[in-house]
């Protein structure tokens, strides 16, 4: 072993109870929160189709217009702490045993759940944020998200649907093989987040002694797997929502004009505050 890997080794022994119970609670909370009320938020895609109203556009707006500092709350209630969780988390990916050749039980065979289904998730995160907000282009994979976008008139229109339909429906010229692509990819990061997440609820629950015995663990056990199906609904319900959304013409040229960059007079009033024309076109999740 060298000596890099020795210090590593030793650096987790000596704080394993600190870095174990933060690798919990950032895994908790802040992000697991987030990934709970963001799934819940992109359910409301599938209420357009059924008739129900534009509540996703309407939530997306209320996240924008309610939430102060939006950059500082991301990078410092998100960004870091998922930073934090995904590396120590590869760090015991690595490090850590199981057992699953030997005792095909299944605390083992969570515990290598648990850590595929996190790897895929933060690669998934990773991807989405680099082709939603970054501009990356993986493949065809770019999916630009805009809250409003304008028709040559100045007329304003809504975009957070349709910016969704068109990443899960192969952009604007709807190509199904970029539209399999994409939703495929888009549905393996979303169930593996949801997976970590429920797991690592019962995991927690033993990392912090909350249920210190079998009953309390297996009743313990019972509430994320509720919890882990009702988020697995919402995210099917997402991803219906976006394959089932009827893009008009109207969303389509605003969508390429967001594109384009032929929004940028109505920038300013973004950023001054006023709302009154806000297009509100930069990107966000």
């Amino acid at each position: 072993m060298s000596t890099a890997a020795a210090e590593s080794q030793g650096l987790l022994q000596n704080h394993h109870f600190l870095l174990r119970r933060l690798h919990s609670l950032t895994g908790v909370i802040p992000i697991g929160v987030f990934v709970m009320f963001h799934l819940f938020t992109n359910m409301q895609m599938a209420f357009k189709p059924l008739g129900l109203g534009d509540e996703f556009q309407h939530e997306v707006e209320w996240i924008h217009n309610t939430i102060p500092a939006m950059w500082f709350v991301e990078i410092f209630g998100l960004w870091i702490p998922i930073f934090f969780h995904a590396i120590l988390g590869v760090v015991y990916t690595f490090t850590g045993t199981n057992n699953v050749k030997s005792y095909n039980y299944e605390g083992n065979v969570r515990y290598v759940i648990q850590r595929v289904t996190g790897i895929l998730a933060f690669i998934f995160i990773f991807l989405h944020i680099a082709t939603l907000r970054w501009g990356w282009n993986i493949f065809g994979w770019y999916t630009p998200f805009y809250v409003h976008g304008t028709l040559a008139d100045g007329t304003e229109v809504p975009l957070s649907s349709p910016s969704l339909a068109i990443a899960l429906q192969g952009g604007i010229e709807q190509n199904i093989a970029l539209a399999i692509f994409v939703s495929a990819l888009y549905a393996i990061g979303a169930f593996s987040a949801v997976f970590h997440w429920a797991n690592g609820l019962w995991t927690a629950a033993i990392t912090w002694g909350a249920t210190t015995t079998v009953q309390s663990m297996r009743r313990w056990g019972y509430v994320c797997i509720v919890i882990g199906v009702s988020l697995s609904f919402f995210t099917a319900a997402a991803l219906w929502g976006a394959w089932a959304y009827e893009l008009t013409d109207d969303e389509k040229t605003a969508y390429q004009r967001a594109m384009n960059g032929e929004h940028a007079a109505h920038v300013e009033h973004a950023e001054t505050g006023d709302h009154s024309h806000a297009t509100t076109i930069e990107p966000t999740d």
